[in-house]
């Protein structure tokens, strides 16, 4: 049985600062990492218990390092991908198991956001959150979600997914673990992880949407940016806000990419001017440009979380 494990990374059990999710910072090297990485292979190792041959981890987090999870630490059994969610169904993916999932945008909760800060998306009248978006792509059973308490009680349209709750608090900018200590969460993830696989049967497998009005709100964008979600097929409805008209959800694909790039180009040139692929790496950058990429996120962070 091959089982996506997608990995995000700011409701990781024992992260509590947004700074240990951003690779321009220092805690993000010295902790967020390392706590990511604990709770990804608690619950891989909990999918293999529970009869999975294959587990695919889908590092999901955009830090500005492609790769968040220390992979030398990952079972035997269990390997990375950057595969695209959308291209899973066609890849005989008999399960998905998302970890470390937060709230989304416009919600009072650690780190809140859709896939990039200043971006919300609502899909038939319902605001998603990237828990909606990648099952969808998947179109599996959606085994189970590990993250925040906000998350699940905002869920939607996915109300009853088996949830995990390992991380709460109503701030933008710290977070409180649920268990004492990161023993005490690995153990209830991977034991949530094992009961969930062996319950596939009964897991839910929510409906890809068709036939829906796609729309979109991005933050202060330029019309440089409105211009090329324009190219991508939206229709612009006013200063910041975007729709189009779909048939299923796997036309969602290109769409959605122009909207986060849109959405992301108040960080654009300050993180693509980074090389943080590596704790070397980071040390070596121009602190100057590594402060205002980690203002802005903290900036942007708040009015995500306020609206």
């Amino acid at each position: 049985m091959r089982v996506v494990l997608s990995a995000d990374m700011e409701a990781v059990a024992h992260i509590s600062d947004v700074r240990e999710v951003l690779a321009c910072r220092p805690e993000y090297w010295e902790i967020g990492r390392r706590r990511l990485t604990e709770d990804v292979v608690a619950a891989a190792a909990g999918l293999l218990d529970g009869g999975a041959s294959e587990v695919i981890l889908l590092d999901n987090h955009g830090s500005g390092n492609p790769w968040n999870v220390l992979l030398g630490e990952l079972p035997s059994g269990v390997r990375a991908e950057s595969w695209n969610v959308f291209g899973l169904p066609r890849l005989g993916v008999d399960g998905m198991l998302q970890i470390g999932y937060h709230p989304r945008a416009g919600v009072a909760g650690f780190v809140p956001h859709s896939y990039v800060p200043g971006l919300r998306l609502w899909v038939g009248g319902e605001e998603i959150s990237e828990s909606h978006g990648r099952i969808w792509a998947a179109r599996t059973a959606l085994l189970g979600i590990v993250g925040h308490a906000m998350h699940e009680r905002t869920l939607g349209s996915l109300a009853g997914t088996p949830f995990l709750v390992v991380q709460e608090g109503n701030d933008s900018h710290h977070a409180f673990p649920v268990y004492r200590d990161a023993a005490e969460s690995a153990e209830a993830i991977r034991e949530f992880a094992r009961r969930s696989l062996q319950a596939v049967g009964a897991a839910p497998r929510p409906r890809p949407p068709r036939d829906f009005r796609f729309d979109a709100t991005v933050d202060a964008i330029a019309e440089p940016a409105a211009s090329a979600m324009e190219d991508a097929g939206w229709n612009r409805t006013g200063d910041h806000e975007f729709n189009v008209e779909l048939s299923a959800w796997d036309e969602a694909s290109g769409p959605l990419a122009a909207a986060m790039v849109a959405a992301f180009q108040p960080f654009l040139e300050d993180m693509t001017a980074l090389d943080l692929t590596s704790r070397q790496s980071f040390e070596r950058q121009e602190p100057a440009r590594l402060q205002r990429l980690t203002s802005t996120f903290l900036e942007w962070t708040d009015r995500s979380g306020s609206r």
